[in-house]
């Protein structure tokens, strides 16, 4: 279950990166968010007793920049794709709003609120699954693409661990995923986040 705080001073969303940018993207936010990650983070420069500050920027609900640094000097340790890996292990983070982007003086980011409140009706998070066992597939008909996606549509990842695994935009990922619902080879199922 998602848990979400609100202090004095800002809001706190206890969300795993996963189930955050999912929420980002079905808000289409326009902000910039930070964490502290614990020290059990895999991170081979990170020295033991160390706390690391993740940061992450979303744009209309896509993320623009991530990065975790050391919360003493703030000096980058990854950024990008190496950053959303290690968070991608960590679980639940308390999430707290650093900013909100303008684009311009008309542009509006979403508020705080709305983000919530989706947030408590937001329904579970959906896995692409087999409908079909993958060995009654003939995967050599299958397209490349098509059939990567497919083989990773196991229950156990979600659209976005398959982009990352892919190195594809989630886009594509979400295309792909709909072909083979049309063909019956993929279901949804839900995962409470």
């Amino acid at each position: 279950m998602q848990h979400i705080h609100q202090t004095q001073t800002a809001h706190v969303f206890h969300l795993s990166l996963v189930a955050l940018r999912e929420q980002m993207y079905a808000t289409h936010a326009t902000l910039s968010l930070s964490a502290i990650v614990p020290p059990l983070a895999p991170v081979a420069t990170l020295s033991e007793g160390q706390n690391m500050v993740a940061e992450l920027s979303f744009e209309q609900g896509r993320i623009t920049r991530c990065q975790l640094s050391l919360q003493t000097s703030e000096r980058v340790l990854l950024q990008q794709g190496e950053a959303l890996q290690v968070l991608h292990t960590l679980g639940l983070l308390p999430w707290q709003v650093v900013r909100p982007q303008q684009h311009d003086t008309e542009a509006e980011t979403t508020p705080v609120s709305a983000i919530i409140s989706s947030n408590t009706t937001e329904a579970p998070v959906r896995i692409p699954l087999h409908a079909v066992p993958v060995e009654h597939v003939s995967l050599t008909s299958l397209p490349v693409r098509i059939r990567h996606v497919f083989l990773l549509s196991n229950g156990q990842r979600t659209l976005e661990d398959i982009a990352l695994v892919l190195r594809l935009p989630l886009e594509e990922v979400e295309r792909v995923i709909q072909i083979l619902q049309k063909r019956k080879l993929t279901i949804w199922q839900s995962r409470a986040s």
